[in-house]
């Protein structure tokens, strides 16, 4: 019984279950910090990576899967009068590699690919990338060393832009791009080039490697001509392959165009013309401008010698590559007697007919002895400019104030810079007036003692042609005329331009000048050029020029031709004037400008 008893308090006391300690408070707080400080340290590394290290973040993820890339803008295209152009840019491609692109991909493609320790190959959970990893083929097709590439990769293995060949044609570029290598992209630029190099290179200059222009019209209308890049990006997988089209970041703006007043066909006449003279004459340059009187467009402007800026390598001869019409400043000799003429008929004191004394053919002024080739005696006014006594114009320049002539020539655009503003270009030089004497208002009266540029001879006697009117000189056409400005009365200019034709007659000193079925009218120059020391004159080396004007009916085109330092002959009628008349001739043929005079007749035989 007793045992009974106490197997049943057993029972109870094994079916209780035991009281459980309650938690301290303390405890109860601490698991509660913990859980409030992981959920706040959650929180800080969500707003640390969401907020503060977004954008670093996703920089590298943009690394990885994103590529911008500049879109070139296309370089405007400079053309001529007629719409020829004379520069262009070309498409060309450049052969990029992402080497960290290749190197990570390779890594993972060998991985796909290796076998096993059984030897078997791991079956790829993932479709193999479709691109190639040849590098012996891309050297092949780029056209570099198979040991060249490599090593350059291995020098470069985190770059994202290693350039391999530059000025890729397209097609050329299509053709690699074809086989899909692994990291190699293109990019789109452009190439200058110029399809009348010579003629046309000392006008529109030339671009450097970075197509940023560095000489000429090139240099001046740069930032015009340039247009703004734009920017694209591009969404890659690991392989490389392109997720989706290109986004636009920013619109690319081509370059403006720009048409030029230059009329090609007479640019290549003009240049080839004076290149023959040039080489005729062993001279060492020889420039020509030609203008168009009516609206002071320039039709042509070129220079002998002259470069070809599509050949970097033929830019050595800095000389070459000048604009000697805009640049070069010299004494213009008796070019410019017509001004001094034109000055003394506003004065009101001579007229065409008015006599000169110019026997014994020499004048003395001070310590300088003026001279004439010949003693051309009596003269009237018109004599002067016809056998272009330096006699003459000097006693006429010195019959008037010593004001008249520096402010006449002024007037008529020397010592200025032209309208065309052509870079580098020269404003000539005329003396201010308290450093003027006698001996060089007389010199200044026969071209001496002052110096000008071709742009300006060309404006005075464009200006000389257009009945005194004076027309701003333009490089570029012109789609509505300017007005102009009255610097001459129209009488005055008319009469000059009627002894400008006397000076292509028999007993002128330009009769190789004429041009058959046009009356034409000019003035020769020969000018001593100065000696290097800049002390007096050289004996041995000149300037040739002529400035003519034709049709003299109804003046179309002014024309100043200048040759430097000729061997052997060297007055203007003889050397300038003849290349005048051939890139004349062609120049009216080429405008259709009608005759105005009479073909000489032809005897034809029965």
């Amino acid at each position: 019984m007793a045992e009974k008893k106490t197997t049943h308090q057993n029972k109870v006391t094994a079916s209780v279950t035991p009281k459980v300690a309650p938690m301290s408070q303390e405890r109860f707080y601490f698991i509660w910090l913990v859980v409030v400080g992981c959920f706040i340290l959650l929180i800080g590394r969500a707003f640390y990576v969401q907020v503060i290290n977004k954008d670093f973040l996703q920089d590298k993820a943009n690394a990885v899967i994103q590529r911008d890339q500049t879109v070139e803008s296309m370089r405007g295209v400079i053309s001529d009068r007629n719409g020829v152009p004379l520069a262009i840019s070309s498409p060309i491609m450049k052969i990029v590699m992402d080497t960290a692109d290749y190197y990570d991909n390779k890594k993972l493609y060998d991985q796909m690919t290796a076998p096993s320790v059984d030897g078997k190959k791991h079956k790829a959970k993932q479709k193999l990338p479709d691109k190639d990893f040849n590098l012996d083929e891309l050297a092949d097709l780029v056209g570099i060393s198979r040991t060249e590439l490599k090593q350059r990769m291995q020098a470069h293995p985190k770059s994202r832009y290693l350039v391999l060949k530059t000025e890729v044609p397209p097609p050329e570029a299509d053709v690699i791009m074809a086989r899909n290598f692994q990291g190699i992209y293109t990019e789109k630029s452009y190439k200058r080039y110029y399809p009348q190099p010579q003629p046309n290179a000392q006008i529109i200059g030339l671009t450097n490697n970075d197509s940023k222009g560095v000489e000429g019209l090139e240099m001046k209308l740069n930032n015009e001509l340039a247009g703004t890049s734009g920017l694209q990006t591009t969404i890659r997988d690991k392989f490389g392959n392109r997720v989706r089209d290109p986004e636009i970041i920013r619109p690319v703006s081509n370059g403006k165009n720009f048409t030029l007043s230059i009329d090609s066909r007479i640019q290549y006449v003009m240049y080839r013309e004076l290149t023959a003279a040039g080489v005729a004459n062993n001279a060492r340059s020889a420039t020509a401008i030609a203008v168009d009187v009516k609206t002071g467009e320039i039709l042509a402007m070129t220079s002998w010698p002259s470069y070809n800026p599509n050949d970097k390598n033929d830019l050595s001869n800095k000389d070459a590559m000048r604009n000697r019409g805009a640049i070069d400043m010299f004494e213009p000799g008796s070019t410019m007697k017509p001004f001094t003429i034109a000055a003394a008929l506003e004065s009101n004191k001579y007229t065409p007919a008015s006599i000169i004394d110019t026997h014994p053919g020499s004048m003395r002024i001070g310590s300088h002895t003026i001279r004439d080739t010949h003693d051309h005696g009596v003269l009237t006014l018109a004599g002067v400019i016809i056998k272009s006594s330096n006699v003459g114009a000097a006693k006429i320049a010195l019959s008037l104030p010593t004001t008249t002539l520096p402010t006449t020539f002024r007037r008529f655009g020397f010592g200025s810079k032209s309208a065309v503003h052509f870079p580098g270009e020269s404003g000539g030089l005329i003396l201010p007036q308290k450093y003027l004497n006698v001996s060089e208002i007389g010199t200044m009266a026969y071209g001496y003692g002052l110096n000008a540029t071709v742009l300006q001879l060309a404006q005075g006697y464009a200006m000389l042609a257009n009945h005194g009117k004076e027309m701003p000189l333009s490089l570029y056409r012109l789609d509505k005329l300017p007005e102009g400005e009255q610097v001459l009365s129209p009488k005055i200019a008319d009469q000059i331009v009627s002894m400008l034709e006397q000076v292509t007659q028999p007993g002128g000193t330009a009769t190789q000048a004429q041009i058959p079925g046009y009356r034409v009218g000019g003035k020769t120059g020969t000018a001593h050029k100065l000696n290097p020391d800049r002390k007096g004159y050289s004996t041995s080396e000149y300037r040739a020029l002529f400035a003519g004007i034709a049709p003299i009916s109804n003046p179309r085109v002014a024309m100043i031709v200048v040759v430097e330092n000729p061997q052997g002959a060297y007055y203007g009628g003889v050397v300038a004037a003849p290349v005048f008349t051939r890139i004349m001739q062609e120049t009216l043929r080429l405008l259709n400008v009608p005759l105005d005079k009479p073909l000489q007749p032809t005897n034809f035989k029965k």
